[in-house]
């Protein structure tokens, strides 16, 4: 069994995840213009409410996170009243964080980590994917940050500065 509490310690602040999983679980709600609706029930072109407002979803990849996948089991409540159910991300999902957190952690007002940087062992767990699931992925063309199940996540979209 891979030793996950080295894995949680190697997750920096500043680890963008490049060629890790980014990837929501199936049945997790999403905010739209329509409401929240389950993630596998988005296509490109709808309406999701994000931190700068409604953007179009450009794409929505299907990810098979294969099993031994680190994952983060976040209990319901467990991040100030969110999220609204119990739920899991992989542990390199990134989401923001703008409570007691963020400051007593990273002496920020607001951060955007990894899901695994939050790991306690009691209301956010580190552990791994019994089985392979097929995770989904959302993409708007540059990053922004949506809410899902009353999180605040990262996209799967990778920042590029023009040389």
């Amino acid at each position: 069994m891979t030793d996950l509490i080295s894995l949680a310690a190697g997750l920096r602040v500043d680890d963008m995840g490049a060629g890790a999983p980014m990837a929501i679980a199936p049945g997790t709600p999403v905010l739209t213009l329509d409401g929240a609706l389950p993630i596998e029930h988005l296509y490109p072109g709808d309406r999701l409410v994000t931190r700068h407002g409604a953007r179009a979803l450009v794409a929505i990849d299907r990810v098979t996170l294969m099993a031994g996948t680190p994952i983060v089991q976040v209990t319901k409540n467990a991040l100030g009243g969110r999220p609204e159910r119990d739920l899991w991300l992989p542990a390199t999902q990134r989401l923001v964080i703008r409570d007691w957190r963020a400051k007593a952690l990273y002496g920020q007002a607001q951060v955007c980590i990894p899901a695994g940087q939050l790991a306690d062992g009691e209301f956010i767990r580190l552990t791994e994917l019994a089985e392979d699931v097929t995770g989904f992925a959302l993409r708007f063309g540059r990053p922004e940050v949506f809410y899902a199940d009353g999180l605040e996540l990262a996209s799967a979209d990778v920042l590029t500065i023009p040389a």
